[in-house]
């Protein structure tokens, strides 16, 4: 039987029709990235027919799609947007930029943010770790304070209702997971 080819079109209607969360593919089967991104967030498990299924005493062997492509960003060319300044003290200077999201197939997002001296308050539905780059980032939860220098690293656990600040400026690089921190 020829390759057949699995789109992201094919699986949602795949999705909808069988009567259970498994598809198996043939061995010379074709599926699209996208495809298989799409199968798991629907929960469809696909498997691929081995080519010689007598190996695995003629059981299916689990599909895994190739890994996410590397991906380098060059911190010099990153150019933030401003963010939060509804929710920042007056004259503080808040500014952004998401590097890696979940649009790279990772699980985890990081980015680069900025602050001028002040602070804005915010809410964590995500873990977050982040790194300072410059300055000094004050991370403020209730009576408790920490405060983090070039090279230093802070840790934020999902559910913390936190205050960002700086008595001068800081830049910093965080990782937060899950990817889609801002849904």
């Amino acid at each position: 039987m020829p390759p057949q080819l699995f789109t992201a079109s094919d699986i949602r209607r795949l999705a909808r029709e069988l009567k259970s969360n498994l598809l198996v593919i043939g061995a010379s089967d074709l599926i699209t990235p996208e495809a298989t991104d799409l199968a798991k967030e629907l929960g469809l498990r696909v498997i691929r027919e081995s080519a010689s299924l007598e190996k695995n005493g003629g059981a299916p062997t689990p599909f895994s799609a190739p890994p996410p492509p590397l991906k380098v960003v060059k911190g010099a060319g990153v150019i933030m947007e401003s963010f939060g300044s509804d929710l920042a003290a007056p004259g503080t200077n808040v500014r952004l930029k998401d590097v890696v999201t979940s649009a790279d197939r990772s699980p985890m997002a990081a980015g680069y943010m900025a602050l001028d001296k002040g602070e804005f308050p915010w809410t964590l539905s995500y873990d977050e770790v982040d790194i300072v780059l410059e300055g000094e980032l004050v991370i403020t939860r209730g009576a408790e304070a920490v405060r983090g220098g070039p090279g230093d690293c802070i840790f934020i656990p999902k559910g913390s209702s936190i205050t960002f600040g700086t008595p001068s400026h800081t830049r910093f690089v965080y990782v937060a997971f899950p990817a889609d921190w801002n849904q």
